[in-house]
């Protein structure tokens, strides 16, 4: 089993695929709940980009990393402290996968239980290095070899939750792109690129909020309001992002 890097940053914008990228967060009252990042890559499949270790296979699984820590709790003893303490960083994760070569399905699911909005923040740091066999998936999927580990880096999807200020209680939530993630994004912003470009649909972003409050309004004209009047769901593909940096910020007042 290889040494995996950070999931999150081996999904560059520039890849010549078409997929959907989900992030969901649930919030409890008490500031606590579950943030999803899902993946959908059925259309790249269908355009015959598969790899040789999803090929004729069917996979359904979910791997609860709790679960695998207690069954494997003598093994990971035996480690070293520091590597005791990185793969300890999982207990709160879980992955599903559904991959089928024959319909040309591949989507993949990672969950995350955070105690609060800070802890939230650690999303990416905790996956990081992670010897994870099940995420060569995707990493073989949306990964480039051209270009530096720093180039990587500096073209991927950032994990949106340090790329954000987000608050929450019972009164109002609020996302809103740091000073840093609005210059970096000024920064790169393709002034070339057209609505009706071919790109501009290849990859599309979803972000949904589900509360345990009723919504009173919400400042954001892009977000739609789910049907409980309880989560919000603001959907933009790479035009509508590059365009307006401040596509996703929100603010939700509750009843």
């Amino acid at each position: 089993m290889k040494k995996l890097k950070p999931i999150l940053f081996l999904i560059t914008l520039f890849a010549l695929t078409s997929c959907e990228i989900v992030q969901e967060t649930k919030f409890e009252p008490n500031g606590s709940g579950r943030y999803s990042l899902g993946f959908d890559m059925s259309e790249m499949m269908k355009m015959g980009q598969s790899t040789k270790e999803s090929n004729n296979k069917q996979i359904d699984t979910l791997i609860v990393f709790s679960k695998f820590l207690e069954e494997k709790k003598d093994s990971i003893a035996k480690l070293s402290k520091k590597e005791q303490k990185k793969i300890k960083q999982l207990e709160n994760f879980s992955i599903a996968i559904k991959a089928d070569s024959v319909a040309k399905k591949f989507v993949m699911k990672i969950n995350y239980d955070f105690k609060n909005l800070e802890d939230l923040k650690t999303f990416a740091e905790k996956l990081e290095g992670q010897n994870i066999k099940e995420l060569e998936l995707l990493a073989n999927k949306t990964s480039k070899p051209a270009g530096s580990d720093k180039d990587k880096k500096e073209n991927s999807v950032l994990d949106f939750n340090k790329s954000y200020n987000t608050s929450f209680n019972s009164k109002m939530f609020s996302a809103k792109i740091t000073p840093e993630g609005l210059e970096k994004a000024l920064k790169k912003k393709d002034t070339t690129m057209t609505k009706d470009n071919p790109m501009s649909n290849m990859i599309r972003f979803k972000s949904r909020y589900i509360f345990p409050f009723k919504i009173k309004r919400v400042s954001n004209e892009n977000a739609r309001i789910l049907s409980d009047f309880k989560g919000i769901e603001i959907s933009g593909n790479l035009y509508e992002i590059n365009k307006d940096p401040k596509f996703f910020d929100v603010d939700v007042e509750f009843e």
